[in-house]
């Protein structure tokens, strides 16, 4: 059984669809007797990054120069010459005249249900509808949470026969860092010269950075100057001004590391007193099952679908309420029995969602599509 797979989003730096793939792609190779694996990329694809992961799949390096050019032609005549039998799309991407089996993802619909996103015409028209073609040529759609899986049949339509849940898993790498030398060379390399909250995730609108940064501002100058925020993922940008704020005695503190190499993830989650995440949408929510994983106490929004992955195990707020998400902060920075309370929840919690399983589940999902006379 030969299966194609979008590699696109393997890059330097790891989106949450990147963890999906190379998570997938680790535990498939257990089953290589079953399943022959291509890995469609560019030239931006990075499959250095894991050498132990990808040294052993077939790889076929495609040139994007113009991405519906590739999505269409491209990579339907690659799918034909290698004699492809079932091809995955991570996302809502196909070539559409392709004449095969296809399995797409669709992980989240930010962008139609989430302002400033849902009013660009583009979303509402082009990425709406190619969703929906998407799905209709597609034998099955993979999702991430019965959260989304209700967005996509209530906002889209989708047949519900259609759509299969599967959890992503959590890579093994993301664990508890006890080596104390390791995690202050990386405090210095981070320029984190005290005790912090953590944040991790892109600087996109919808992950609700202004109003963390804002939340920080509201907490009493105690706690301020006892703990850093340490924004990790991206660049402040129209931000700055709001950071600039949270200066006190003269001394930054907010800080942006910008992105962060996976490698030095685990240390930064164990270390940190806490891990807050404010995003308006998820559908699924990688970081905070990271830092649970890592041992690090998590409070989180309540929206979309981070209370059904993340059960009792975070303490959540409204997200659109900074004085909430001040609260809670502070209601578990100056409550150390509180947060070594949901540590260990969170460690049980992160526990549930393993690479191995996940794998398992896609794979089923090939082999039954593929088996299937429809």
């Amino acid at each position: 059984m030969k299966i194609g797979v979008d590699c696109r989003e393997l890059r330097s730096y790891r989106t949450g669809i990147g963890r999906i793939l190379l998570e997938l792609l680790r535990q498939a190779k257990a089953y290589q007797k079953d399943f022959v694996f291509i890995l469609f990329g560019n030239q931006r694809t990075n499959f250095l990054s894991s050498p132990d992961v990808f040294e052993d799949y077939e790889k076929v390096i495609i040139k994007e120069k113009w991405t519906l050019w590739w999505d269409q032609i491209q990579l339907k005549n690659a799918i034909k010459r290698n004699k492809v039998d079932l091809f995955f799309s991570p996302y809502y991407k196909m070539p559409l005249m392709a004449k095969i089996k296809t399995v797409i993802s669709v992980f989240d619909v930010t962008y139609l249900l989430v302002k400033p996103y849902s009013d660009y015409l583009r979303n509402r028209l082009y990425i709406k509808n190619f969703i929906k073609i998407a799905a209709k040529k597609a034998k099955k759609i993979i999702t991430i949470s019965n959260h989304t899986k209700n967005d996509l049949r209530t906002v889209l339509n989708l047949p519900e026969e259609k759509i299969e849940v599967s959890y992503p898993g959590i890579s093994p790498e993301f664990r508890r860092v006890e080596d104390k030398k390791r995690i202050e060379s990386l405090k210095k390399k981070y320029g984190i010269q005290k005790k912090y909250i953590l944040y991790v995730g892109n600087f996109m609108p919808h992950k609700n950075l202004k109003s963390l940064i804002d939340a920080y501002h509201l907490l009493p100058d105690g706690l301020r100057e006892e703990y850093l925020l340490v924004l990790c993922g991206g660049e402040l940008g129209n931000l700055e001004l709001s950071a600039r704020k949270g200066k006190l005695s003269g001394l930054p503190s907010i800080i942006s590391v910008g992105q962060v190499a996976d490698e030095d993830l685990p240390s930064l989650y164990s270390r940190a007193e806490l891990f807050v995440f404010p995003s308006l949408y998820e559908g699924f929510g990688f970081p905070p099952l990271e830092a649970m994983a890592c041992g690090c106490p998590v409070a989180s929004s309540h929206s979309s679908s981070l209370p059904e992955v993340l059960g009792d195990a975070a303490h959540f707020f409204n997200p659109y309420k900074i004085e909430e998400i001040s609260r809670a902060m502070k209601l578990l920075l100056e409550n150390e029995g509180l947060r070594e309370s949901f540590r260990r929840k969170g460690l049980e919690r992160a526990k549930l969602y393993t690479s191995k399983r996940m794998a398992e589940e896609f794979l089923s999902l090939f082999k039954s599509t593929l088996e299937s006379q429809e």
